[in-house]
């Protein structure tokens, strides 16, 4: 049963309250409060918070209606944050930041939110931020690690998880993360660097000159072009690209061999081949943007994308399907051994074998090649920002084109027969 005339803590981090009396504020804030309370438990954060904040104004000085008011921004910014609103979420956050200064748990959470959505200098701001109000806070270590790993700070990344490993050496996933920032900073450790408005790029030595200023012009180019077709969508800065020679880019990445680049968050690409032959611009510049496309659909998603869509636009956007390609995708189609959509949602396709990978990466080509051209961007960015909102991944589909799975299969076996 809840006292009327006594303050109640909620929420993320409990205080203890047995000793706050109601002689130090009124009556009236001490209600506001305790209905603040009952609006938070029933789930109510945006009436909790109109509660809270109006009891914040009457006591200020009140630890507990300060954390309670906290608390309800903290928690109406995580349910934004679970569908996709990423930048309202934020922005209840920096109000808890302001009404609970001492309270390190906002910062964490402003943190995370600003490192998912690829912010990483507010991230690490943050962060850091949070460390020096609570030297030794695990999640804030481990956050701020993978922050540094992003800005492609490896051993600031070590640093802190280090720290994490010593004290919770079964922290899950931490040892694979350590291990892959140990391998490449082995390898990228004495690599150039260069810097442009939108990008920061590490490079072997003995790169020609010719073929760093063409991947320089390559990205640039990338960034205006493929924000247009996307109607204006340029991710924050600064984007990661690491280039390779390919022993090099096999030893940091341990993909396998047919591999031709990878986006894990940074760019990853060879500028050679297996037999240590330099690849012609046109190849370099058709996975460069591939790459790219994949940076732009992240940023429009957080991630939350099928896999046969991710790969079909950064396929479509960066080269044209070719005489052989519809002439194998016809082969496919006849024999009928061609992939359902739903069975090419995961990202474990990547374990598929060579040839039914290519089947694979070329048959979503021609699924998202027919989507741009037959119903236009408009539909396309409709379904983007659907998974950026959290839905799922044929209930975004549906929602966009108002036909299912099944209909677009139908279509694009059709073309192909």
């Amino acid at each position: 049963m809840m006292k009327r005339g006594s303050f109640f803590c909620i929420g993320w981090c409990v205080l203890c309250v047995a000793s706050v009396a109601t002689a130090s504020i009124t009556q009236h804030p001490a209600t506001l409060n305790n209905d603040g309370v009952t609006a938070y438990q029933a789930g109510k954060f945006i009436e909790a918070i109109r509660y809270f904040e109006a009891a914040y104004k009457l006591a200020p000085e009140s630890a507990v209606v300060r954390r309670n008011l906290c608390n309800a921004y903290q928690s109406e910014a995580n349910a934004l944050a679970a569908n996709g609103e990423l930048n309202r979420a934020v922005r209840y956050l920096e109000d808890a930041i302001k009404v609970d200064p001492e309270n390190v748990s906002p910062l964490i959470q402003i943190g995370a939110y600003h490192l998912r959505a690829d912010n990483l200098n507010a991230a690490i701001r943050r962060l850091e931020e949070a460390i020096t109000l609570k030297p030794g806070d695990l999640d804030a270590h481990e956050l701020l690690g993978q922050a540094y790993y992003m800005d492609n700070d490896l051993s600031s990344a070590r640093v802190q998880w280090d720290y994490v490993l010593e004290v919770a050496p079964q922290r899950p996933g931490l040892h694979e993360r350590y291990e892959k920032a140990f391998r490449e900073e082995s390898v990228e450790y004495d690599f150039n660097k260069w810097k442009s408005r939108h990008f920061r790029i590490s490079y072997p030595q003995g790169i020609p000159g010719s073929m760093r200023a063409g991947v320089f012009s390559v990205l640039d180019r990338a960034y205006v072009d493929i924000g247009r077709r996307f109607g204006g969508v340029y991710p924050p800065p600064p984007i990661h690209v690491i280039l390779y020679t390919s022993e090099q880019f096999s030893e940091a990445t341990r993909v396998d061999g047919h591999v031709g680049a990878v986006y894990d968050g940074k760019i990853r690409a060879p500028l050679t081949d297996a037999d240590g032959n330099w690849l012609t611009d046109d190849e370099l510049e058709r996975r460069l943007v591939h790459e790219y496309v994949h940076v732009v659909v992240r940023y429009l998603t957080g991630g939350n994308v099928p896999w046969w869509l991710n790969e079909g636009l950064a396929e479509t956007l960066s080269r044209p399907l070719g005489e052989q390609d519809m002439r194998r995708l016809r082969e496919h189609f006849a024999r009928g051994d061609a992939f359902s959509l739903a069975a090419l949602e995961d990202n474990q396709i990547n374990q598929l074998p060579p040839d039914a990978l290519r089947l694979a990466y070329l048959q979503s080509h021609a699924t998202v090649d027919f989507l741009w051209n037959r119903y236009g961007r408009i539909k396309m960015m409709a379904v983007m920002r659907a998974l950026g909102n959290g839905m799922g991944y044929e209930e975004a589909f549906h929602a966009a084109y108002r036909r299912n799975y099944a209909y677009i299969e139908r279509d694009i076996a059709n073309m192909y027969r």
